[in-house]
Formats: structure tokens, sequence, C-alpha cells
């Protein structure tokens, strides 16, 4: 029931992916405007010598301070030191969410214009408003007009003079931050991506790598489209916003993922329901621009309060899995998303409250260090998991390896044999050979069990070769009692007689000491010559027959140099 229940919310997620991405391709493709490229035309700051103009007096300012709107809610600044020599520079200053105008004389040099996609102030905020001074410059006042609320105070910063490439290159020095976030996000991205396939090789499951990497690329999508730079010089800005947009809205989906991954199984609806929340708000808020034409950012409230309720309802959820099982992992996700919920609740206040623009570079710090708490977390389990693979595979490897001799003991036989029981109709034929020492036991009676000892290891010796492909390829060497050893071929290209004469030159090498041993051989195949199946019980029992038969068999080469 609950595997049916987890498949339709399954279907219902990959359905809310296709709707979304649907709009998302149409939205894109709607406001894809392509803008002219700017014109490549020195770098100082003009805070001096700016005066307002009230009640025909003149008021000297000196930048950055606070000025005052008049009745009409304007604040006019002006700037008479400007000569011929400035003409073709650029002018740049921030001031975009108060409806900024830059003039020459009467002559309009900037004024902001929504791209397809409108604004709020905030956003407005990260913008600085670039204006190249015309022919115009040293004969006409530059002038800066900024408007408000009536009788109303406006901060105006400092604006900067210079040549184009000067102006960007410092737009991207106060971008140094954003651009070291973005490089975090996107370094950490690739380490996630790395350490899944890692694991994955390593035959450890640890889908919740994954989750990260895809939460930090849509981050990183976020960071990038949401910022003044690409807001500014992004040749389709319009449709990167909405892109921003949309990766804001559904970037915690894989992080809601994370935790299904880390939560029991009875509790894990919960996240699934912020899930498919989010993906309704994206479809909702969609529509409504589509046939209501309402902007995007007035629907942003509902976002935030869908994040944040969100998580705080993943706090509370993984503070009582953290109370029940004590885990370290759910411990370190409780510690991401407390960090997180504080940097998301600071960077909501500094949006509403305040309307400050920068809000977004204390989120993206929370972000950071969220990760950086669920990735040493993940690390950790996947370190510790490698290890317990690593010590199971060598537990696993000796309970499957004999001692003395090095190769495949009993229980590797046995689980070769089970494996042809099941894939014998695949198979072409296969042979298997018994062999065992003649008298190993008078031998260790007689002469000691050391001498037995290195009877059954120069055994050995003679058997490996067969099975390193010096002889024939698909081989497997057992040894399955103390004077008994098995070998497995598939698909043979050799006879039995070729076979035990391989073995019997090999053994010679190993001779040294002039001692010698008997070896005894049975075999038998898989198939018999119509090519019919034999049952596997058949199949070892005719092997074991004809060795007991051999042994019993009068023979007068008994005895071989060791």
């Amino acid at each position: 029931m609950k595997d049916r229940i987890s498949m339709k919310w399954k279907q219902m997620e990959i359905l809310c992916i296709i709707i979304v991405s649907f709009f998302l391709i149409l939205l894109v493709r709607m406001m894809y405007q392509p803008n002219a490229d700017s014109e490549a035309n020195s770098f100082v700051s003009l805070s001096g010598d700016w005066y307002q103009i009230k009640n025909g007096e003149r008021t000297d300012l000196e930048l950055p301070c606070s000025v005052s709107t008049n009745s009409d809610g304007e604040a006019i600044l002006y700037n008479d030191t400007l000569t011929d020599a400035d003409i073709g520079k650029f002018v740049s200053i921030r001031g975009v969410q108060n409806h900024l105008e830059i003039r020459l004389g009467d002559q309009i040099l900037y004024q902001y214009k929504d791209d397809h996609f409108q604004k709020n102030s905030q956003m407005k905020g990260k913008l600085w408003a670039d204006a190249c001074l015309s022919d115009k410059t040293g004969q006409e006042p530059l002038c800066l007009i900024f408007r408000g609320r009536q009788n109303s105070r406006l901060y105006v910063q400092v604006p900067l003079i210079g040549s184009y490439s000067d102006i960007i290159r410092h737009h991207f020095q106060e971008s140094a931050f954003l651009i070291l976030m973005i490089l975090g996000m996107i370094g950490l991205g690739i380490v996630s991506v790395i350490i899944y396939f890692y694991a994955r090789h390593r035959k450890i499951t640890e889908k919740r790598f994954f989750d990260v990497a895809v939460f930090l690329i849509l981050c990183s999508l976020w960071c990038i489209l949401d910022s003044g730079i690409y807001q500014m010089y992004g040749k389709q800005s319009a449709a990167g916003t909405l892109v921003s947009f949309y990766a804001f809205m559904l970037m915690s989906v894989p992080i809601l993922h994370f935790i299904q991954d880390t939560v029991s199984k009875s509790k894990r609806w919960i996240p699934q329901i912020w899930i498919l929340l989010l993906y309704g708000n994206a479809v909702l808020q969609t529509v409504l621009y589509i046939t209501l034409q309402v902007p995007f950012v007035h629907m942003l409230f509902v976002t935030h309060l869908i994040l944040f309720i969100g998580v705080i309802a993943m706090i509370l959820l993984l503070w009582q899995e953290y109370r029940r099982s004590q885990t370290p992992v759910l411990g370190l996700c409780l510690k991401a998303f407390e960090v997180l919920g504080l940097s998301g609740i600071i960077a909501l206040a500094l949006y509403w409250i305040f309307s400050i623009y920068w809000y977004d570079a204390v989120f993206q710090f929370g972000i950071v260090l969220y990760i950086a708490f669920l990735f040493w977390g993940l690390l950790c389990k996947v370190s510790d998991d490698v290890q317990f693979r690593l010590e199971q595979a060598v537990y696993e490897r000796m309970s499957l390896e004999d001692r003395m001799t090095g190769l495949k003991n009993r229980k590797a036989f046995e689980q070769s044999v089970n494996k042809i029981q099941k894939e014998a109709a695949l198979l072409e034929n296969v042979l298997l050979l018994f062999i065992e020492i003649d008298g190993l036991k008078k031998i260790n009676d007689t002469y000691g069990l050391q001498r037995g000892d290195e009877a059954v290891i120069r055994t050995a010796r003679s058997i490996r070769p067969v099975e390193n492909g010096s002889y024939e390829q698909q081989v497997q060497c057992f040894r399955i009692e103390g004077d008994e050893f098995a070998v497995i071929v598939s698909n043979p290209q050799k006879t039995p007689a070729e076979w035990e004469r391989f073995i019997k030159d090999e053994l010679k090498k190993e001779t040294t000491d002039g001692n010698r041993v008997c070896l005894k051989f049975g075999y038998s195949y898989l198939r018999k010559t119509d090519g019919t199946l034999v049952s596997i019980s058949d199949w070892k029992m005719q092997a074991d027959q004809m060795l007991l038969f051999n042994k019993e068999k009068e023979s007068e080469d008994k005895y071989e140099l060791l």
C-alpha cells in the first residue's frame, strides 16, 4: 500500500515538473529580447561640487548624503565640474529604485525601463545606472533626479566617472562576495557529483549527494541570473530574471528529497507535501501571470511564505527524528536547517521591512553554511560506509579463501556451483575436475604434518596456473577438502586428459627434494554428448565416482615427483 502511494506521489511530481518546464520555456520565449551591444569607449569618485537649488537658493552638497524631496517628490542634484575631456566617459550611480534619471541639461542620458519583466524596488536596488556622457559635456550641468514620496529623505551615493571598462571592473569588484558564493556553490556541486559517482562505484547508493548537487546548481542559477551584473549586462535579462524566479521557487525541492531519504519512512509524506506545494506554487503563479497579467514580483510573498513555513516544518520534523534516533547525520541536518532558517529570517526582514537590496547575500551565505553542514555529515557517513564495505569485502574474501594454499575454499565452490545451476541453460558446457592427493594421511603419519602440508601446497601451485590464464580462460580452482581439489572450466576447449597432463607437468616443476606423491583425477560434463543437461547433483556425483574408481585402480605411475 505504501509503495503504491509513493508511486502516485512520484507520478504527480513528474507531472508538475513537466508542466513547470513547459510554462518556463513558453515564458522565456515570450521574453526573449536581444539588446543592442554597448559601445566600448578612464575612474574617479565624483563626490564634491554637487548642489541643490531650493527657493532660488543654492545648497552645496558632499556625497554621499541624505537629501530631501520637494513637494513634487523630487530631489534634483547638479554638478558643473565636467569638461570636454569627459566626453565619451561613463557615469555610474546606484539609486534606480528611487526612479533615478540622469540628464545633461535637457538631454536624458539614463532612464530606467522594465525589460518585459517588472521589478520591485529591492530588485532595482541591485542595479547601477550607467550613462555615457554626450558631446554636450562641459556645456551643460550634469543633473541627477530622484523621485520618492513628498518631503521625504533619500540617501544618495557617490557617482563614479570613468571609462566603460573601468566602470565594469568596479561593478565586478563590488560583486566579489557574490562571485565567491557562486564559485563556492558550483565547486561544491561538482564535488557532490564526483562523490555520488564514486560512492556508486563502491556499490554505495547515496542519492543525497545528487540532491545536494542539483540544489547547488539551482542556487547558482538563481544567484547569477538575479544579480545586478547580469541584470545590467545580460543580453536577455528579462528571460534570465524569469528563470531566476523559477530557480528560486523550485531550488528547495532537491533538499526536500534529501530530507525524505534521511527521515524514517513513516514521515516521508511530510516533505512530499511541501514538494508538491512548491510545484503547485510555480504552476499557479504561471497561470496567474499568463491569464491575469499579475507580475511575478507581486506574488513573491507567497513563495517566501511557503519557504519560511517549510523550513520551520522541516526543522521540527528533523528535531523529532533526532530525538527518536539520535543519529549524527540527523543532528547535522538539524543544525544545517537551523542556520538556513536563521539566515532566511534575516534576509526576509531585510527584504520586506527595510527594503535592502543586498538581502540575498545574507541568504546565500546561509546556504553555503547550510551545505557545509550537510556535506560534512554526508562525507562522514560515506566514509564510514566505504570503510565498512572494505572491511566486509576483506572478511568476505577471507571467508572464501583457503589460507594454506590461497585457493578458493569449499564455500566458494558451492557458491560457484549454485551460480552455474542458475545459468546452466546459457552455458555451452561446464567441465568439473576433482583432484585428490592419494595417500596424504600416510604421508602425514610417516613423514610428519610438515611434509603433508608441503604436498598440499605444491599441489595447489601446480593447479593455480590454469586459473591465472596460462592454460585456458574461464577457469576456477578450489581446495574443497584437506586432500581434495576441484577445477571448474566453463565452455572448455581442452579434454580432461589434457588438463590432467598439464597439472602433472606443473607438479613436476615444483619438485625440489625428490619426494613423491600420487594425484588421482575424476571428471564429468554438465551436458551429455547429445546436449541434454544433467542435474547438478549428478554432475558432481559422476566426477566423484570416477575419482573413486581411479583411486582403486592399479597404476604403474603411482608416484609423481613433487
